[in-house]
């Protein structure tokens, strides 16, 4: 049984000049967790991410990835799988061309590149445009394809920035069985303004505001549980009002 946490953030704040961004946040996320993350707009939702994600260091406290600081565990081949919200393609790159070469600097050999390739293409309906290059693609497919980028090789911990932004309703199942296939140990973080669909996706809910982590805890533990997780936000922002 898995009893240490994937991920560690202990009194962490970061600040952007003499802003403070994020201000003494304190969680842990355990292998096979999925969780939401919520708050309004400029509540640090992204700047958490990163920094999780090891993109940034805490300039106060501690972010640990299996004990290692976050901003070293990044550089591990296959441990993070991360969608940022305006996630980056390279648009001379065909999609295969692009999933191939996160493969390989993921340590896949070439028959689990295939395979995984294979498989997520399937999952989020990309078969039918892996040779076409990234800058053509439209919106919905190029978030498709930065999400199989981020699931690609089954992570330790896969992060989503609004996964579901610019996806129609197939889309968005075609989402949610991606993540159910990923396996039970992969720990999954989802930043999301649709409550109705991230209630669906995640099992623990994390609400920041203003940059603090202002309520935390299973859907069912909040305030409406998961048949008003309107209830649950809005409780949530109050405290930090």
């Amino acid at each position: 049984m898995i009893t240490e946490p994937l991920v560690e953030l202990t009194n962490a704040s970061v600040f952007f000049g003499r802003r403070p961004a994020l201000t003494n946040i304190s969680l842990k996320i355990m292998a096979g967790q999925s969780v939401a993350l919520l708050g309004p707009n400029g509540a640090g939702k992204s700047t958490l991410m990163r920094l999780i994600c090891g993109a940034i260091s805490p300039d106060v406290g501690l972010a640990t990835i299996n004990k290692t600081a976050s901003s070293q565990a990044r550089v591990r081949p296959g441990l993070i799988g991360w969608l940022p919200e305006n996630a980056p393609l390279i648009p001379e790159l065909t999609v295969f061309e692009h999933l191939a070469l996160a493969a390989k600097l993921k340590g896949l050999n070439k028959l689990d590149s295939k395979r995984e390739i294979e498989k997520l293409s399937a999952t989020l309906n990309l078969s039918d445009n892996l040779n076409r290059l990234c800058g053509t693609l439209s919106l919905g497919l190029r978030r498709r394809s930065a999400l199989a980028l981020a699931l690609l090789g089954s992570p330790a911990l896969v992060v989503l920035d609004e996964p579901s932004s610019s996806l129609d309703p197939d889309e968005v199942e075609r989402l949610k069985k991606g993540l159910a296939a990923l396996p039970k140990t992969t720990a999954v973080l989802i930043s999301s303004h649709i409550l109705l669909e991230v209630i669906e996706m995640t099992y623990l809910a994390f609400f920041l505001n203003q940059g603090r982590l202002v309520s935390s805890g299973s859907w069912d533990s909040l305030p409406g549980g998961r048949q008003r997780p309107q209830q649950a936000y809005f409780s949530a922002m109050e405290t930090n009002l």
